[in-house]
């Protein structure tokens, strides 16, 4: 799909991918090592009770699931950002996360018509429908041919 089969109010909802222990203790091990990520002792005396995904981790599988979704990746251009980022409830293992997104705008490019800029609002649910974090992306992407 391109800019111009996503309008305002678009809906969509990708696959789903479980998120195991061994996942946790790889990426936060090699990206954010804190204690209830990586050591389930430590983890056990946290706010969680036990190991608990990374919010970096959890941005990461919904982004992954977003784009085996195919929406909008032939279209990609690429990305100036992302805003909203929330984490709002832990991703513990064993969870399996989902994704729904819904185009909140979509701007042509007034000084180059080859493209437009969407903003996509991201909401993650875990297997029993309970959001977990939400995020705004913002993709640059092609334009249909005319």
């Amino acid at each position: 799909m391109y800019f111009d089969d996503l309008p305002v109010g678009f809906t969509f909802e990708t696959g789903s991918s479980t998120v195991s222990l061994e996942d946790i203790y790889e990426f936060a091990g090699k990206w954010d090592p804190q204690p209830f990520h990586i050591d389930p002792e430590a983890a056990k005396s946290s706010p969680y009770g036990r190991i608990i995904a990374s919010g970096f981790h959890t941005i990461t599988v919904a982004f992954v699931l977003i784009l085996d979704s195919d929406i909008w990746t032939e279209a990609s251009m690429g990305s100036p950002g992302m805003d909203n980022i929330g984490w709002i409830k832990p991703v513990y293992p064993g969870d399996t996360l989902r994704v729904t997104g819904e185009v909140l705008s979509a701007e042509p490019s007034a000084s180059r018509p080859d493209r437009g800029r969407t903003r996509i609002r991201y909401k993650i649910y875990n297997q029993s429908d309970d959001q977990v974090a939400e995020f705004t992306g913002i993709h640059l992407l092609r334009r249909k041919q005319v």
